[in-house]
């Protein structure tokens, strides 16, 4: 456990959990399972700092406040405090606009090198607004919340922004709404040493955030230093300046003292932009970029998974497959970037190459819902519903089925038994930030052990040495890569794992966590860590 001695803001998409009614009308909160949440979210009570989100529900009466934890819950966020809250209230067309337009449809296909998937609105960014100007489009916006942090009295407005205009505008609100939280944790810490915060901003829903905190810093005379985490792929310079606006991104992005990756891919990809761009001097030897007289320091630094949660649940989890065929499983969130269609008919490949396999091994598909109000999200759960259904139809028996197909939401304890108990975890996105089922799979190998394999277009494939890479676009690779594995003697199984599970053991989240907040202190002198427990 790390201990701090400044407080941290940390700044991202959601707050660490969402607010949901009850029968009665009231707030209630509801954890969020994700690892960042779990690695971050105890140092966060630990230090007395602010977590500033989105509180995954628009309400009418935005003052209303937040209610403390449940008594019971147990959760990795329960110690956070309502007065540790800043919810950012964005009303819903705003934010419709800002997240399933700018963000899932123009910056997520994007940067996962897709960029035929992106959707580029001509109004998007084409009215450039200078920041005093997006600042006063946000606060007629924050007006119908009170914008009294602003000291402005504004009647409500009602506005309709181009998307372009929408992202820039939630990247304000979400910005003002820290330097309100700076300001105050500021006059908390009136008496004695003034400690300067670290502001930690999550994801590519806010890109453009440090540079108005920056800004409104400087004129306000705060002090805070600011990283970022970029959660997804950094794509290469011929992908990026496909983007109008490009040169806004990386200024954005820059805005921050620190940027972390999470491999040396990415970190050379951004740098490259930067120097190509915007003729940034960048120091390749040691990821460094200088931008109106900063120095910006880049880094990579791979995400880890609760290790130990996932081997406790592996554990105890009563067994989930009672078959004696051999599993071979996928575990995903419908999505276009995770290459299911592919692997499934990567799998009728296998099947037509090794008939000896019929009625002996199955592939259970785990398809989590995503994004399901979006025409191409729709299309793509059609076109796996009749893949699968042709599949099936072509090789089923009275007794055994090719392909079993869960589309819904799992628990934790259920995924947990899937991984332990399957014989292969075919793990093959065809673009991937980092990839984490690939590591939540090795981490519940408790007992006889599988075999992981992997896409190496996929982060965790620059450190999981021991899978089995195989390239999702090749049918037949992947198919006689799947043979190998359940071919595999036990002793070759035992020693790939056994060096895969050492190595997530070690870089577990709490790892990840520690290195960013360790490189923050060589970045920002005026943070010191007393040690790490």
């Amino acid at each position: 456990m790390l201990n701090l001695k400044s407080p941290m803001v940390v700044v991202s998409n959601r707050l660490p959990f969402v607010l949901k009614r009850n029968e009665n009308g009231e707030l209630q909160r509801k954890q969020s399972a994700g690892g960042l949440v779990t690695a971050v979210a105890p140092v966060v009570i630990q230090c007395g700092g602010l977590w500033v989100g989105w509180p995954g529900i628009h309400m009418d009466d935005p003052h209303q406040s937040v209610p403390e934890s449940d008594p019971g819950d147990m959760g990795p966020s329960a110690g956070l405090k309502s007065e540790q809250v800043v919810p950012v209230h964005v009303e819903e067309q705003l934010f419709d606009d800002y997240y399933n337009g700018c963000c899932n449809a123009t910056f997520w296909p994007l940067f996962h090198s897709m960029p035929d998937r992106a959707v580029f609105v001509a109004d998007m960014w084409e009215v450039r607004m200078e920041f005093g100007l997006v600042r006063s489009a946000a606060c007629l916006i924050l007006s119908a919340f009170d914008c009294s942090m602003l000291g402005l009295g504004l009647a409500i407005v009602n506005m309709s922004l181009p998307r372009g205009q929408s992202y820039s505008t939630v990247n304000v609100m979400f910005a003002y709404q820290t330097v309100d939280a700076l300001k105050k944790m500021k006059m908390k810490n009136q008496e004695g040493e003034e400690r300067i915060p670290l502001v930690w901003i999550h994801d590519y829903h806010l890109m453009l955030a440090a540079n108005y905190i920056r800004q409104e810093c400087e004129e306000q005379n705060l002090q805070c230093k600011l990283g970022f985490f970029l959660h997804i792929p950094f794509p290469p310079w011929d992908i990026f300046r496909l983007f109008p606006w490009d040169n806004e991104v990386l200024q954005g992005i820059l805005g921050n003292d620190l940027v972390g990756f999470h491999i040396e891919d990415y970190c050379r990809n951004f740098l490259d932009c930067c120097q190509r761009r915007l003729g940034c001097r960048v120091d390749r030897v040691h990821n460094l970029v200088d931008v109106a007289g900063r120095t910006v320091k880049v880094r990579a630094l791979p995400i880890g998974i609760p290790y130990k949660r996932f081997e406790e649940m592996a554990n105890a989890a009563p067994r989930a497959l009672q078959s004696s065929q051999q599993i071979v499983l996928g575990v995903d969130r419908l999505d276009y970037t995770k290459g299911l269609v592919n692997r499934i008919r990567s799998f009728e490949r296998f099947l037509e190459k090794h008939p000896e396999y019929l009625g002996k091994v199955a592939l259970l598909q785990v398809a989590v819902p995503s994004r399901t109000d979006v025409k191409e999200y729709q299309q793509l759960k059609e076109q796996m519903d009749l893949e699968i259904g042709r599949i099936n139809g072509r090789f089923s028996t009275l007794n055994w089925s090719p392909i079993r197909y869960i589309y819904g939401c799992i628990s934790q304890d259920e995924l947990a038994a899937y991984y332990r108990d399957s014989s292969v975890a075919l793990v093959t996105p065809l673009r991937d930030g980092m990839n984490l089922v690939a590591k939540e799979y090795v981490a519940c190998q408790v007992d006889k052990p599988g075999v992981l394999i992997l896409s190496p277009f996929a982060g965790a494939g620059e450190t999981m040495h021991e899978a089995l890479l195989v390239n999702p676009y090749e049918l037949d690779d992947v198919a006689d890569t799947l043979h190998r594995a359940l071919t595999m003697p036990i002793d070759e199984r035992e020693m790939r794992m056994y060096h895969l599970k050492k190595r997530e053991q070690t870089m577990n989240v709490d790892f990840w966590l520690t290195s960013f907040l360790k490189v923050s202190i060589k970045t920002f002198p005026g943070h010191n860590v007393i040690g790490v427990h």
